[in-house]
């Protein structure tokens, strides 16, 4: 569980910057570019940090996402910089768009701010983060990159 603002008297873990996710240059990984060049400052427990913008960032390996599904998958930095993507549930495709399911967002690891998320709709092929490229490998699939200041707390409905 992520403890926001709200959740504490003291402490709180939020990005107070816009993280730019994006895919990076080369194949397999992703970049935070915030628009005002100035990297991402956070803050995790209270604790405030900053990111510069880096490109090439190998995201976490993380279990294969079925073709037809739609997926969430966290991206969050921990105290020394370090960029981790956690996956989420993965939802049929029809199921989504005919309104029989939502995208819930995943649990961030304890300890570290979410800056963003990857959406990943998955077409004619399976796809896994980490070692597929994010906008080659995706089949008929989309990729729809989220910066955050905390997790939603709504999940996606489309």
């Amino acid at each position: 569980m992520t403890l926001n603002l709200n959740d504490l008297v003291r402490g709180g873990t939020a990005c107070f910057s816009k993280a730019g996710l994006a895919e990076g240059t080369n194949d397999h990984t992703i970049k935070t570019a915030a628009p005002n060049g100035a990297g991402v400052d956070f803050a995790i427990n209270g604790l405030s940090y900053h990111k510069a913008d880096t490109d090439n960032i190998a995201p976490t390996v993380c279990d294969e996402q079925a073709l037809g599904t739609t997926c969430l998958y966290v991206v969050t930095l921990q105290t020394d910089g370090d960029v981790v993507v956690t996956k989420g549930n993965e939802v049929d495709n029809d199921d989504l768009s005919g309104g029989y399911a939502v995208l819930d967002w995943p649990t961030p690891p304890a300890g570290e701010c979410p800056v963003g998320a990857i959406k990943v709709a998955a077409g004619t092929t399976a796809f896994t983060v980490g070692v597929d490229d994010i906008t080659d490998d995706v089949g008929t699939g989309t990729i729809t990159f989220y910066d955050f200041f905390a997790v939603p707390a709504a999940p996606l409905t489309s």
